[in-house]
Order: C-alpha cells, then structure tokens, then sequence
C-alpha cells in the first residue's frame, strides 16, 4: 500500500509546460519516470511544510558530471538552501539529497496551482537521459549496509538493482514502531492528532543505524535456507536484530510534535524510550 502521508508533489517544469510525477514518484518499486533535465529546467518538489531530505533512486543514472543548485523561496524570491550535500551527485548515482532545516525565512508559494512548501533542483549542466526509480524518503541505504557488511550486493534479489524495497519496508516498520510506542503529532489547522509519517522525523541521523540494522537482519531472514539455528543466516539475522533493538533505544528522538516542519527546542530532547518486541519463527 502506498504511504499518502509521506507523499511529495514532484513536477518538472521545462520551461514551459510542468509535468507531475507525484503519482510515480512516490514509491521506489512501482513506477519509473525516464527524466532529462536541461540545465534551464527545474524539477520541484513540494510538501504541506518544510522539509530537508531526499533519497532518489535511480536504475539509470545521469552520465553528465554536474552538480545541483536547490532552491526555496523566501517569501519573495528563491535563495539557495544552505549546507547542501547531495549524495546524488545530481543523478549520477542513488543517494540522499540534504540541507539544513530551520530557513527561517522560508514561505509557502504556488506552483502549478498548488501552495506547498517548495524546493527546486536545476543541474548547471544538461543530464543525459535518466531513469528514476523514486524519489522520497528513507532512513539507510546500500551504502550504510556496505559499511557493515561489505558483501551484501551479493544478495540483491534477481532483478533488481539495489536492497531499496527493504529500506523502504525498514521505514514503514520502524514508524509503525514509534506510532505503537503512542508518538503522534498534532494538525495546527485542525487541532487533531494525526500518526506520524517518515517526514514527522526531523533528524534521519538519529534513525540511520537502526535502519541498517534491521535492513541487514531482513536481507538474511529472506535468504535463510533452513530456518533453524544452524542456518548461518539466521544467526546473521538474530545478531543484527539485536544490533536494531540496541540501536533504538535513543536517548532522544526529533518528531515534529506540532507539524510545522521546524525543529523547535522543545523537539530537540524529547526522550524516547521504545518498546520493541518481536518474535522470530524457527
């Protein structure tokens, strides 16, 4: 099922038409949207409140070398975001596209009809042609596995190119954590407590090293071949979800309490004590 709450508006606006991808966009393992961006166009995306991360994934990546420039308008024009770090590479690569939050100035305008918070990514020079498997959020990628696990290529399921499908799964399951451990955030407009999303954490950080760890127990689990204790991959598997049990138990956790896509103080240290139980089958 798709995730609506974590769902961006993306269009591609080539200087005179926009296009929207929202739709094929939002989830990493459904639709693909084959992209190329001149270095006079822009690519858009936006949110109901600010956001600072991205994670694309690309099955064909750009060949140009180029970089991004991302944009969000201030109220009366656009600025660049500050402390830009795109893993990207402006498409030449999957990878996390980061800023810093809190832009102070930051205002809503309309594009194409739609008032949202937005950020606009424009290659200095021409991409060649791309394919974009998705772009939203997650909290680890292949490279945070490689890190703990050099070799875990190896175990991409036939036909795909990279573990995305489970970081996509680590995410949704780890929300679902924080919703069970009775986090919310509150709706400024209507006053209703509403579940946290992906884009209700404020720091990624803090999450990275649990998602990896429950992304590697998963990889393990599904390439078991027996199921029992002398299955090496389930002993991979008890040991890195032990790793994530450890991993949650932050000190804190950053969660947009109140919705406004701002990392306030009083959301700077709030405590998090989770409650995690699982219970595996052997």
């Amino acid at each position: 099922m798709l995730k609506k709450g974590n769902k961006l508006t993306i269009k591609y606006y080539n200087g005179s038409t926009y296009t929207n991808y929202s739709n094929e966009l939002l989830d990493f393992g459904r639709d693909t949207v084959s992209l190329t961006l001149a270095n006079t166009d822009f690519l858009y995306v936006g949110y109901f409140k600010s956001i600072s991360d991205l994670y694309a994934e690309l099955s064909t990546a750009n060949t140009t070398d180029t970089t991004f420039s991302v944009e969000y308008y201030n109220g009366t024009t656009w600025a660049d975001v500050s402390g830009l770090f795109d893993e990207s590479n402006s498409f030449q690569r999957s990878g996390f596209i980061s800023w810093n939050r809190n832009l102070s100035d930051e205002q809503k305008t309309t594009i194409d009809g739609d008032e949202l918070f937005w950020y606009r990514l424009q290659p200095a020079l021409t991409h060649s042609a791309s394919v974009l498997d998705g772009l939203n959020i997650v909290f680890a990628d292949d490279q945070d596995l490689k890190k703990e696990f050099f070799e875990i290529s190896q175990y991409i399921p036939t036909g795909a190119n990279s573990h995305i499908l489970t970081h996509l799964a680590v995410r949704d399951e780890i929300i679902q954590d924080i919703r069970r451990d009775g986090r919310f955030v509150l709706d400024n407009n209507t006053g209703y407590v509403e579940d946290i999303d992906a884009y209700d954490l404020l720091n990624i950080d803090q999450i990275n090293q649990a998602a990896t760890y429950l992304a590697l127990s998963k990889i393990f689990f599904n390439i078991a071949d027996n199921g029992d204790a002398t299955d090496v991959y389930i002993y991979k598997r008890d040991q890195y979800m032990a790793k994530f049990k450890n991993a949650m138990q932050l000190f804190f956790l950053s969660i947009d309490t109140d919705n406004d896509g701002q990392l306030d103080q009083e959301e700077r240290a709030k405590s998090y004590t989770p409650t995690l139980a699982r219970r595996w089958a052997t």
